[in-house]
């Protein structure tokens, strides 16, 4: 009889083990512009703004078509709750019916809830998601119609935004960066109107530190995110090329700066105090950890909380607009907006894809 032996290599137990990286794939999107719902890889978006997960699926607002999609993990297919509009317009009802203008930053409250910051339309709007966008129901949780302007202590829906782009939700408070209020707002989701609130930003642009609503201010504050205990507040300060945070543990809501040196449109990974940032727009939190897209510096950066320093570094992209898969900094991203994060995997949207990163 004829016997063959196959051998394997083993590794030397001496070998230095290969170093985590950070593994950019493509998790959805074709990457052409359009509507189209199905499997993963032929679906399209146009602008996908922000990314939520609940259990199995995750939601995403398209800006561009001012409706909301899914994104099923058991099925692997993209589908649509908020039928597309192509014009951007305001109604409540089914959502087939319903309406957004520039949807933007999404949060997913357990269940079937979501929470939208409607940004053209001025308002906060809470989604019942449904099997199909037949069975979705929309309606206003906060703000109403007229010229922008900003309306503290109000019913939620007499209550008053100027382009809220930003939400963070901890426990039955909803958080919004009102960006051209340059104000962080709060809706009270335990009161029986969903009253509204300014917790900080002295509603003229700015860059200071301090208490809340009497000396902190910020510009044009973009995407926030909050930890698990619900005392601290982080905040992209887009227009000042900062990230911030707010004690909401103190009496006063203090305001310091963590991260970037303010400096307009730079890069610089570093300590805190000298790291620089451009437009920085989305964030999540993990651990002590907090994740950025510095969307005009076409990367996507990390804080380290625990370093002394708040040291910042680079994750994944080059630094130059494009679209490419790959390790770290050989990635490539277009003006990364939105992030989050599921376990040890972070989730971004970048043009008109959504972006898989994986530490392995």
């Amino acid at each position: 009889f004829a016997a063959s032996l196959s051998l394997t290599a083993c590794p030397s137990p001496n070998a230095t083990p290969k170093p985590k990286a950070w593994h950019v794939t493509t998790f959805a999107g074709s990457g052409l512009s359009g509507t189209e719902d199905g499997i993963v890889t032929t679906a399209s978006f146009a602008l996908p703004y922000s990314i939520a997960q609940s259990g199995d699926t995750f939601y995403v607002t398209d800006g561009l078509w001012h409706s909301i999609r899914t994104i099923d993990t058991t099925t692997a297919r993209v589908g649509t709750i908020v039928t597309a509009n192509f014009t951007g317009d305001y109604a409540d009802g089914k959502g087939t019916e319903a309406r957004f203008n520039s949807p933007s930053d999404i949060v997913a409250a357990g269940g079937n809830t979501l929470y939208v910051a409607d940004s053209n339309n001025n308002r906060i709007r809470k989604v019942l998601v449904g099997a199909e966008a037949k069975d979705t129901e929309v309606s206003t949780l906060a703000g109403k119609e007229g010229p922008p302007k900003h309306a503290d202590d109000e019913k939620g829906i007499k209550a008053q935004f100027n382009f809220p782009e930003g939400l963070a939700l901890s426990g039955t408070k909803l958080y919004v960066a009102d960006k051209n209020n340059h104000g962080i707002r709060a809706v009270d989701l335990a009161s029986p109107d969903n009253a509204v609130s300014t917790i900080a930003g002295t509603k003229d642009p700015g860059h200071a530190d301090g208490a809340g609503t009497t000396t902190a201010q910020f510009n044009r504050p973009s995407g926030l995110a909050v930890n698990v205990s619900g005392t601290k507040l982080y905040v992209a300060d887009s227009g000042n090329h900062r990230i911030r945070v707010i004690n909401l543990a103190s009496p006063d809501n203090t305001v310091d700066t963590i991260a970037g040196s303010g400096k307009d449109g730079d890069f610089a990974d570093g300590a805190g105090n000298i790291a620089k940032f451009n437009n920085p727009s989305g964030l999540a939190v993990s651990g002590t950890t907090l994740y950025v897209a510095d969307s005009n510096n076409h990367r996507i950066r990390a804080v380290d909380f625990a370093s002394p320093e708040k040291t910042v570094r680079t994750i994944a992209g080059d630094g130059k607009k494009g679209r490419k898969n790959g390790i770290g900094t050989a990635a490539r991203f277009r003006n990364p907006f939105g992030i989050t994060v599921r376990g040890s995997t972070l989730y971004v949207t970048s043009a008109a894809q959504i972006r898989k990163l994986e530490y392995r």
